[in-house]
């Protein structure tokens, strides 16, 4: 972001409500979205939960065994014959059939978004959720601001199927 330093101390904006900053965000930094774009970009993740029923009772029809050979090209024939057949998932197999899945579905991922900004006494990193509105556009909401890059980095990673470039 330019190098500008907003007139507020780093307290008084962490002692704002999530809605009152995001408020301030949107009267104060208009243009935020473009922040949000190119360097603002770190990731993404897929927060929908994943209904494994009717994966799991028409096998045949969603391919399970090959989205999960995917995921782990190393599993044998006989592995394979015992999911087609029916056979219950291990917790890494079940992994897996979810990380092809939503590796599937590119409208379901959401993208991690920050920029920092200076404030009198310090700053902050703020750390936004980007939904696909179409091919090039997306909307940005505000999520939440933290003290360090760090302890975004450690949030973000806590989310599901979670990426960072």
């Amino acid at each position: 972001m330019a190098n500008k330093k907003y007139a507020k101390k780093i307290k008084s904006f962490f002692e704002l409500s999530r809605v009152e900053q995001a408020e301030w965000i949107e009267n104060n930094i208009p243009d935020f979205e473009m922040y949000c774009h190119g360097e603002g970009y770190l990731g993404a993740f897929y927060p929908v939960e994943i209904d494994l029923n009717n994966y799991l009772n028409d096998r045949n029809e969603y391919r399970v065994s090959d989205l999960i050979l995917k995921q782990d090209p190393e599993m044998d024939s006989k592995r394979i014959q015992q999911i087609d057949a029916g056979a219950e998932l291990t917790r890494a197999e079940t992994y897996f059939l979810c990380q092809s899945i939503a590796q599937n579905d590119f409208n379901g991922w959401i993208t991690h978004n920050s920029f920092e900004i200076d404030f009198l006494d310090g700053n902050a990193f703020l750390y936004f959720q980007g939904e696909s509105i179409n091919k090039n556009s997306f909307d940005f909401k505000f999520h939440r601001a933290f003290t360090s890059y760090q302890s975004m980095l450690e949030f973000i990673t806590e989310m599901p199927f979670s990426y960072v470039e």
